[in-house]
C-alpha cells in the first residue's frame, strides 16, 4: 500500500505540474499571478491525487482513459447546472425556523449534487461495455465526483483565499470522494446482480444523499458551538463505509486470477 501511495502521489504531482504549466503564459502577460497559481494548485491537486490513487487500485482491469476523461468532464460541467438548480430550490425555502430552514438547504444540496453525479454515471457510463466488474462503479463514480469537486473548488477558491482552499482541500474533496465511493459501490452491485438491480440503483442515490445532506446540515449550523463535530463524525462513518466498499469490490473482481495486460 505504501508503494501504491508513493506512486500515486508522484503521478499526481507530475499531472498537476503539467496542468499548471498551462497558466504560465498568463503570468507572463500579467493576466494571472503566482498567488492565483497557488490557489489553483490547492484546488486541483487533491482531486488529481484521489483519481490517480483509485486508478492505480484498479489493477486487474484498467478502465479506458477516454471514458474516465468523459466522466471527469461531465462531472465538472454539472457545477453550472447545480448552481442554477440550487438557486431555484433556495428561493422556495420560506421557513423561518433556523433548524428546519438549514435542514431544507442541506437536503437541497445533497439531493441536487448527488442526483447530478448519479445521472452522469447511470446514463453515460453504466451502459458502457467497459463497466464490467463491481469496482468499476467506484472508479467511474469517483472520477465524476472529482470532476465536480475540482470545478467547485476552483469556483470557491478563486473568489476566496488560501485558507479557504486549504479548508476545502481537507473537507469538501474527501467528502465528495467518500460519497462517490458509496454511490459507485451500489452501482457496481447493481451491474453484477441483475435480480436486485433496481434496489441497488436506488441505494446508490439514496445513501449518498443521506450522508451528504447530514454532513452539510451540521456544517450549515454555524451558530451552534461545536456542531461541526457532527459533520466530522458523519464524514468519518462514511469514510469507513467507503473503505470497506473498496476492499469488498477489489476482492470480487472476476479478473483477479487472470490479470489483463
Amino acid at each position: 500500500m505504501s508503494k501504491l501511495l508513493k506512486n500515486s502521489f508522484g503521478a499526481s504531482v507530475i499531472i498537476t505540474a503539467l496542468y499548471l504549466s498551462l497558466f504560465y503564459p498568463l503570468i507572463l502577460i500579467n493576466k494571472f499571478d503566482w498567488f492565483d497559481l497557488v490557489l489553483v494548485t490547492l484546488s486541483i491537486s487533491p482531486g488529481i491525487f484521489i483519481m490517480v490513487l483509485i486508478y492505480n487500485l484498479d489493477e486487474y482491469d484498467k478502465e479506458p482513459l477516454w471514458l474516465l476523461a468523459i466522466a471527469f468532464i461531465f462531472g465538472a460541467m454539472n457545477l453550472h447546472l447545480d448552481v442554477d438548480v440550487l438557486d431555484f430550490l433556495y428561493s422556495l425555502i420560506k421557513t423561518e425556523n433556523n433548524l428546519i430552514r438549514v435542514g431544507e438547504e442541506a437536503l437541497s444540496v445533497g439531493i441536487t449534487e448527488e442526483l447530478l453525479k448519479f445521472l452522469v454515471v447511470i446514463l453515460i457510463i453504466y451502459p458502457n461495455k467497459n463497466f464490467d466488474e463491481p469496482f468499476d462503479g467506484i472508479v467511474y463514480a469517483v472520477f465524476v465526483g472529482m470532476g465536480f469537486a475540482t470545478a467547485e473548488n476552483l469556483a470557491f477558491v478563486m473568489n476566496g483565499s488560501a485558507s479557504l482552499a486549504i479548508m476545502r482541500m481537507l473537507s469538501a474533496v474527501p467528502a465528495h470522494f467518500v460519497f462517490a465511493v458509496i454511490m459507485g459501490y451500489y452501482l457496481g452491485k447493481a451491474k453484477t446482480n441483475k435480480k436486485s438491480q433496481f434496489l441497488y440503483i436506488a441505494l446508490s442515490l439514496i445513501v449518498p444523499i443521506f450522508f451528504h445532506s447530514l454532513y452539510d446540515y451540521f456544517l450549515f449550523l454555524e451558530n451552534v458551538p461545536f456542531i461541526w463535530v457532527g459533520g466530522f463524525v458523519t464524514l468519518l462513518i462514511a469514510f469507513f463505509i467507503a473503505k470497506s466498499s473498496i476492499i469488498e469490490h477489489l476482492g470480487a473482481s472476476p479478473f483477479k486470477n487472470k490479470k489483463v495486460d
